[in-house]
């Protein structure tokens, strides 16, 4: 049983099965955030606002937003499917077209956890609807930013590191 091989200058190798298989799982997702944004979004909020009148009012403001936040989805899985072009042409050095491409996706999940902590807050103290649901929806897209400001900053030192370490030697 033989893995990717390792060593100091250069992490495991990606290879056509993982690149792949990231293509499928990227494919996937936008398929269902299409359906989401095209079919799903609209039923319920349409279905809400006839089954509770008193908030028919934020059946479009609502599902406007989550429109838009789940756009911002679909554009860092477009980034994420051009780091994937990239990956097998380099090493573990990220150029400056990566980099663009992390960037684009870090913005577009930070903007689509503030489109649905807005919403959260808005929901849950303006409107004072949702109960603890609201607050658990903005804990999820305030961590959620956290996690991609803390792996966007881990990305960096570590491309930075590797760029100091000697090669390896047998």
């Amino acid at each position: 049983m033989s893995g990717p091989e390792v060593s100091w200058d250069k992490g495991p190798s990606m290879t056509r099965q993982h690149v792949a298989l990231f293509r499928l799982l990227i494919g996937v997702l936008a398929v269902g955030s299409l359906a989401a944004q095209l079919v799903v979004v609209p039923q319920v909020a349409s279905n809400a606002a006839d089954r509770y009148p008193e908030v028919a009012h934020l059946e479009i403001p609502y599902a406007t937003a989550v429109v838009v936040a789940i756009g911002f989805f679909e554009v860092a899985l477009l980034a994420a499917w051009r780091l994937l072009a990239t990956a097998r042409k380099e090493e573990r050095r990220l150029s400056d077209v990566s980099q663009r491409w992390i960037d684009l996706m870090a913005v577009s999940l930070c903007l689509m956890a503030l489109l649905f902590a807005g919403i959260c807050v808005h929901a849950g103290s303006v409107e004072n609807i949702g109960g603890p649901a609201m607050l658990f929806g903005l804990l999820v897209s305030l961590a959620l930013i956290g996690g991609v400001v803390a792996g966007k900053r881990r990305l960096k030192h570590s491309t930075a590191a590797s760029r100091r370490k000697p090669p390896y030697v047998q």
